[in-house]
């Protein structure tokens, strides 16, 4: 059952299905928050996950630092491609010493190139060539994490379990944040959050060639930190990654058939280390979910469409109707991942890996909007009326019918008892006295009580 369907369903059975975009949108809406809502409060295993992460240990790098400016010269690691352009060191927290003796942490910013690399702040110590220390202690989530099942260590033969250890824990057992070692317990920690721009900026209307298509053009605009940083790629790998901000407001635009836009970022203070990237939709191409824009022409290479803080780049797309209606461009185009709560979730581990490593995890996710009529949800299509029953439900108190959104309640209430008997299975436990001597399964945790295990 696909959102196509959905909408009819939840149609046929109000009697009520205007073909006005602002109902579809609002119908859409609900749909996924009824869906979002349903998979959010229990740990079903068709919406979980298995990932594999990439953990850095902290690492060391000589470079000349400069009072009074956030540019550090030096040699670092970076990726000059325009398609894929950034360093892994972006989002680093950075300490260092001067000849004085004080510390100065800062975070990296960005790395503009494989000699220069800007902080978050300008650096305020004595100028001099010193030894910096990196680190990545909280390890990041893709966006559509909502929470982490468990976590694995990979690295040591046989996939080995880490134990869950709040951060009171760690201070309560006297535990060194900064011990490097082999993971013995993942920690939940700080969040993310990138700005999004106010709306859309650098589009311009140019003059085309005529056999564009008459169409709209909805343009949205997103800040990126750290395109080649994130430990998981949400993107596949032929295209720039990082971190997203939300969607700015979106800026519409009704072309003619010799019209077309171009995309110039303005240029940005560099401790801000925000890379701008734009996505569109055309109703008229049937694209209603955001899709990127993406470079066709000349100057720049095909495909890069991430804009470095510093800009000087124009982006210029083939928008024409005929190419944003053919299934090439439709099965190449790179849609944009919702983040759930514009905000990234973090972990630490204990201790932190000596040497950098892949690491295991399994995560429950937010479901993927659907926006388009072809979008299927990710609950099995046999309970897949339950999404629809629970928007009806807040549909029915919105046109003034309290009794029919009770029915529509229960009609949800059936189907939800039903999926959690087939999809929810119960968790064994076992009451331990003592602490066991052999196996792993069901070791107590060594930083805490536990009485009871599952």
């Amino acid at each position: 059952m696909n959102l196509g369907e959905l909408l009819s369903f939840c149609g046929n059975l109000l009697d009520y299905d205007p073909t006005n975009s602002t109902y579809r949108s609002q119908l859409v809406s609900l749909l996924n928050d009824a869906q979002t809502r349903i998979l959010t409060d229990r740990p079903w295993d068709f919406s979980q996950k298995d990932r594999k992460l990439g953990v850095r240990t902290d690492a060391e790098y000589t470079a000349t630092f400069t009072n009074n400016s956030p540019s550090v010269a030096g040699t670092f690691p970076f990726n000059p491609s325009t398609v894929r352009p950034g360093s892994p060191l972006a989002g680093a927290v950075l300490t260092v010493t001067d000849s004085n003796g004080n510390t100065f942490t800062h975070s990296v910013a960005w790395v503009q190139n494989a000699n220069t690399l800007y902080l978050d702040r300008p650096f305020t110590g004595v100028t001099g060539v010193y030894t910096a220390t990196l680190k990545w202690r909280d390890i990041f989530l893709p966006s559509d994490c909502m929470t982490v099942e468990n976590v694995g260590d990979p690295s040591v033969g046989i996939p080995a379990k880490s134990i869950f250890l709040s951060k009171f824990e760690r201070e309560d057992s006297d535990l060194d944040p900064d011990l490097l070692g082999t993971i013995e317990a993942y920690l939940p920690s700080t969040s993310k959050r990138i700005p999004a721009p106010t709306r859309a900026r650098g589009v311009s209307v140019i003059v085309a060639g005529a056999g564009q298509g008459v169409r709209t053009i909805n343009v949205y605009m997103v800040n990126v930190s750290g395109p080649e940083s994130p430990p998981f790629r949400v993107y596949r790998r032929d295209v720039s990654d990082g971190w997203e901000s939300a969607f700015s407001a979106v800026q519409t635009f009704s072309l003619t058939d010799t019209q077309t836009l171009t995309f110039t970022p303005e240029a940005l203070d560099p401790t801000t280390g925000w890379y701008r990237r734009y996505y569109f939709t055309c109703p008229e191409a049937g694209i209603l979910a955001p899709v990127r824009l993406r470079h066709t022409e000349d100057v720049l290479a095909v495909g890069t469409d991430t804009v470095p803080p510093t800009g000087g780049m124009t982006l210029e797309a083939d928008l024409s109707l005929a190419t944003l209606e053919g299934q090439p461009f439709q099965a190449s185009a790179v849609r944009y991942q919702f983040n759930q709560s514009a905000a990234y979730q973090s972990i630490q581990l204990y201790p932190h890996p000596a040497g950098n490593q892949q690491l295991d995890v399994r995560m429950v996710v937010n479901p993927p909007r659907m926006q388009e009529d072809q979008d299927a949800p990710i609950i099995p299509a046999s309970y897949a009326q339950v999404i629809a029953y629970a928007a009806l439900e807040t549909l029915s108190l919105k046109v003034a019918n309290p009794a029919l959104s009770q029915v529509y309640a229960r009609k949800k209430q059936v189907l939800f008892q039903g999926m959690e008997a087939r999809f929810l299975q119960m968790v064994p436990r076992r009451i331990i006295k003592g602490s066991p001597t052999a196996g792993y399964k069901y070791v107590r945790n060594p930083f805490g009580k536990l009485v009871f295990t599952p």
